[in-house]
């Protein structure tokens, strides 16, 4: 089967390459000699097919690397923003529609802080991208709603509002609010937030335990296992992960039946 027919999109594929030479050559004991030659192998010759030139590929494809190998060990946070990724992506923010009366009134100019709106010949108001600030002021003022913001598709799917644009017009996260849901790597187009791997310090487990001799490794796995792999069976994936060196496979729904059992033992001896 073509192994983009197995992804949702051209990115969970990009990340899927990039994480399968990273685990490769880690299992072989060959990934430090290797590693800078994993952005020439995924984006190889001289035409770009992401970008507008391989060598911008081969960067961002060197960012991913180093995400999949844990990633800066200064940012131990789990979601994270691929800068040089991030800059072909639209600003979007507030934008004049061809509702606009052009109206006498003006309140759209008269609420903005920083001057960042003007009316031209054709009279319909126009936002100075260069000074906007993002606030929010103008829209709420215009009668005719005729001022929308066009959120960036990661902005968009954060529900808890933890994404802005940093001062390069690149994603930015406020880790006070994430809850590294990974809505926002999901749906951005450029796959410029993405998660950290662990990756390594798996195989460093499955390796150390000396075929469960040393210690025991078992994989958790999500119930949603069974509906992410169209192209196998569940019994053929569960085999997989055993093959790749784990004792067994516990499902991670598995420690939500102990609670409620534990906890309805409970409230029987509390008479409830």
């Amino acid at each position: 089967m073509n192994s983009k027919n197995k992804f949702d999109n051209k990115v969970q594929l990009l990340k899927y390459k990039v994480l399968t030479e990273v685990a490769s050559l880690a299992w072989k004991d060959a990934l430090l000699e290797n590693i800078t030659e994993i952005p020439k192998k995924i984006s190889s010759g001289k035409v770009p097919t992401m970008r507008c030139c391989v060598y911008k590929e081969r960067a961002i494809l060197s960012e991913r690397v180093k995400l999949a190998i844990g990633g800066n060990r200064f940012n131990k946070k789990v979601i994270q923003v691929i800068d040089i990724a991030c800059e072909d992506c639209p600003t979007g923010g507030y934008e004049v529609t061809s509702v606009c009366r052009g109206c006498l009134a003006h309140r759209c100019e008269d609420v903005c802080p920083v001057g960042a709106i003007s009316f031209g010949s054709d009279q319909k108001a126009h936002i100075d991208k260069t000074k906007c600030v993002e606030c929010g002021r103008c829209a709420a003022a215009c009668p005719y709603n005729a001022i929308n913001n066009y959120k960036r598709p990661c902005e968009a799917s954060c529900k808890v509002h933890a994404i802005s644009m940093g001062e390069n017009k690149e994603a930015k996260i406020d880790y006070d609010k994430c809850i590294a849901c990974g809505a926002c790597a999901y749906q951005c187009p450029f796959g410029a937030i993405t998660d950290r791997s662990y990756i390594l310090d798996v195989i460093d487990m499955i390796k150390g335990s000396n075929g469960g001799k040393n210690y025991k490794v078992y994989a958790m796995i999500a119930p949603s296992i069974a509906s992410q792999f169209r192209y196998a069976e569940l019994g053929q994936v569960l085999t997989a992960i055993k093959l790749l060196g784990f004792t067994d496979i516990v499902e991670v729904a598995h420690g939500a039946d102990m609670v409620t059992a534990s906890e309805s033992k409970e409230l029987e001896e509390k008479a409830f």
